[in-house]
């Protein structure tokens, strides 16, 4: 009898509790208090507000190569960093599986109103953002602000791409975009303590990335020694060489159809281009904590995410507000898209860890974070996910608060990449011209002082 009545409570429980519910949405859970779910949802879009998307972009070729066309392996490319064929497919067919998940949140036909793009001012980010908005309108409303025969980007600067090429995507123009926007994502490219804070990392050793090295040396070098002539066995032990190598090789295992009799060259040595493979993605995720990113404590991930998470944030709660407050229409989008780098996913991995303890991982050509507000009865939720996989869902407020405990402000920015090493310079130099001056007063003094001996000792003479 009292499990009957245990049961029923339980369900009655139940039903009031489902009844409670605006929505069918029921936000998950995290287990062992981080998520690591794939995405799953069958509610309705309704329950969305806002999407943003951050993109690594996809395959491309190195980023050096000798005599321009060759890389060290002998893979022959058009050009460098240029995105491949295969990296074309990777983002369209990621625009279509996008296009599936938000079909009834974003509209059929492409609004710049509710979309907005931006993207780093590289020919392959560029064609990587355009290739998924062309998998995502597969009904062409977008093709007809972008076509890859039209321009060939390298020939043509930011502010014409701006202005005439590509209105949907806007590029970095460093030189005038203050001018254009309120809000921006900010470059800190030139950031002179970041620049620094990374050469001093080179030069550091690292424990965790010789070990990487060194078992790679041990088990390849054979074989690479054997079949490429261009590769400098000595250096590969260096972290740099090391690192220029995995570019190359990477590049051509992303590209396997044109470059296939390369890999076949490792293959038939016994050699599996899978672990090679998995040993430069180790290298490359090291490196990012190591070197690139000066530690996960380092200020670097905060001086580059700041000012993007800081837009984010300001998105999400005009989204949230506009429905709370049954507004008509506000500038702001319900969807952005930032195309960038494995940098920027990592750094703004590295920033949400600080934030939340969520798990750092690899950042592979076209990975993909995205953060979604959606509302269950009247909280919003930011959910959180990398590569399809749900890491973290949080409410609103709490997001906000935890995020603001940890941005820097613009000032603070400033004064970290450009003010410090500027202020030095300028109290020496005021250090200096304070020098001269007084120097050139010591030097009338002194001229003065020997006038005025040689007017008293003439003085003298004429009185005698």
């Amino acid at each position: 009898m009292k499990i009957y009545l245990s049961f029923y409570k339980q369900f009655i429980s139940f039903i009031l509790f489902s009844f409670s519910f605006e929505d069918d949405f029921i936000p998950l859970k995290p287990e062992n208090g981080i998520l690591n779910q794939p995405y799953n949802h069958t509610s309705q879009e309704k329950n969305l507000f806002f999407i943003f998307l951050n993109i690594r972009h996809g395959a491309r070729s190195p980023l050096v190569l000798k005599d321009k066309h060759n890389d060290m392996l002998g893979g022959i490319w058009k050009a460098k960093s240029d995105l491949t064929s295969i990296g074309v497919k990777q983002h369209y067919n990621i625009g279509k599986s996008f296009k599936e998940r938000y079909k009834t949140f974003i509209h059929e036909e492409y609004d710049p109103k509710e979309v907005k793009i931006y993207s780093t001012p590289f020919p392959r980010t560029i064609m990587s953002i355009s290739s998924e908005l062309l998998g995502f309108y597969n009904n062409n409303s977008f093709s007809k602000y972008y076509h890859y025969s039209d321009i060939d980007i390298r020939q043509k600067d930011i502010k014409e791409l701006n202005n005439t090429i590509i209105p949907p995507i806007q590029l970095f123009s460093y030189d005038d975009i203050n001018k254009k926007f309120d809000r921006i994502f900010k470059n800190h490219f030139e950031c002179v303590y970041m620049r620094n804070q990374v050469k001093k990392n080179w030069e550091i050793p690292h424990e965790e990335i010789n070990s990487i090295i060194n078992n790679f040396y041990d088990e390849f070098s054979e074989a690479i020694g054997k079949e490429f002539d261009n590769v400098n066995l000595d250096l590969l032990k260096t972290p740099k060489y090391f690192d220029a190598f995995c570019d190359d090789f990477l590049s051509i295992y992303f590209d396997k159809n044109k470059n296939y009799y390369i890999l076949q060259k490792f293959e038939k040595h016994g050699k599996s281009i899978d672990k090679m493979k998995e040993m430069c993605d180790e290298f490359l995720y090291k490196q990012f904590i190591h070197i690139r990113n000066g530690g996960i404590s380092d200020k670097n991930p905060f001086i580059s995410i700041s000012p993007i998470i800081t837009n984010i944030l300001h998105w999400m709660k005009v989204r949230a507000d506009k429905n709370n407050n049954f507004a008509p229409d506000y500038e702001e989008p319900k969807f952005v898209v930032y195309s960038g780098h494995d940098s920027t996913l990592f750094q703004m991995q590295t920033f949400l860890k600080k934030c939340f303890n969520i798990e750092v991982e690899k950042t592979e050509f076209a990975s993909t974070q995205i953060m979604e507000v959606r509302k269950y009865k009247k909280k919003y939720y930011v959910e959180i996910y990398y590569n399809d996989r749900l890491k973290m869902n949080i409410t609103l407020p709490e997001f906000e608060e935890q995020i603001k405990k940890n941005i820097l402000t613009e000032k603070q920015i400033n004064n970290l990449c450009y003010n410090r090493t500027s202020n030095m310079i300028q109290i020496l130099l005021y250090i200096l011209i304070l020098s001269l001056i007084i120097s050139l007063l010591y030097q009338l003094y002194i001229i003065f002082i020997d006038n005025k001996a040689e007017t008293d000792s003439l003085k003298v003479v004429q009185i005698a």
